[in-house]
């Protein structure tokens, strides 16, 4: 496993745990830009869908799927980058980590 995919693994880890320490009214609060948490957070499953899943149509689940969704988005990703050339996989890799990071710092 490589340093970027480390990273990317824990990431999701931490994104997780932090969906999932969310409460109905968390997810309803203001995530600058988003209206809210929840939308944010269903924005950047767009987001990894179109990096890492040929942007799939993401199903609008309950908030109990909310970081599901996020893992197996992320996971996903990480996974079919493997098909890819090194330049390129690596790429996928630090632009999926960003935008991991990026959905994390929104939703503290």
């Amino acid at each position: 496993m490589t340093t970027a995919a480390a990273e990317l693994e824990t990431e999701v880890r931490r994104l997780r745990i932090r969906i999932i320490s969310l409460t109905s009214t968390q997810l309803d609060e203001a995530a600058p830009p988003a209206a809210s948490r929840r939308e944010a957070i269903r924005s950047a499953l767009t987001e990894f869908s179109a990096l890492g899943s040929q942007a799939r149509p993401v199903p609008r689940l309950g908030d109990q799927n909310l970081a599901d969704q996020v893992v197996v988005l992320l996971e996903h990703g990480l996974h079919s980058s493997a098909d890819l050339p090194e330049a390129a996989r690596d790429e996928r890799i630090r632009t999926l980590t960003e935008a991991a990071v990026r959905l994390r710092r929104r939703l503290a």
